[in-house]
């Protein structure tokens, strides 16, 4: 029954999640209620409830999700690997879940995804790639990268994918090299 169990919270939980982010790409999340995240979903209040204590919560849940999965592929990018390859996968996971990028990214309410992921970016780029200058100036070249980097994520996501994910990985690494060879690391990319 244990097994039974766990896939139908699963479920739900996916059914709610799935819920806050088609009324998400309608209104902002603040204007969103319980009682329309649950009857879009098919589930009773009393059922939300047992899991999250608001529309925040929840959306923070499925925020989490995202960045846990975006940055096992940010763990990847490494100075002796063949970074190309890794940012592709990267942008093609953002591109299959566009929609919920979408919103959180070219159309937040907050900032706090945004923030989130520009954390978790930097905090890979720092642990991966070695830069010949001091700390202070890292800190600034890493969220100049990074920053740009979302920047044009964030435009490729708005035009909808103008770009063969492939080409833009190639001009992400391009610009970041340029950008990196100032501070001579061991290797920004493929």
């Amino acid at each position: 029954m244990n097994g039974k169990e766990n896939q139908r919270i699963r479920l739900t939980r996916t059914l709610l999640k799935s819920s806050l982010m088609e009324r998400m790409a309608s209104k902002p999340v603040s204007k969103i209620t319980i009682k329309e995240i649950c009857e879009n979903a098919g589930i009773n209040r009393s059922t939300f409830y047992l899991y999250y204590k608001d529309q925040f919560e929840l959306l923070n849940e499925v925020e989490s999700e995202l960045l846990d999965l975006a940055e096992q592929h940010l763990k990847k990018l490494d100075s002796n690997e063949d970074n190309v390859h890794y940012l592709k996968k990267l942008l093609g996971y953002m591109k299959d879940n566009s929609a919920h990028f979408r919103i959180l990214l070219c159309h937040p309410e907050s900032l706090s995804f945004q923030t989130r992921f520009v954390d978790i970016s930097i905090r890979n780029l720092k642990h991966n790639i070695s830069l010949n200058c001091p700390e202070p100036i890292s800190d600034y070249v890493f969220r100049y990268l990074t920053i740009g980097c979302l920047s044009m994520i964030t435009k490729w996501i708005e035009s909808d994918f103008e770009l063969p994910v492939e080409e833009l990985s190639h001009l992400i690494f391009g610009l970041s090299d340029s950008a990196l060879g100032l501070f001579g690391p061991k290797n920004a990319g493929g």
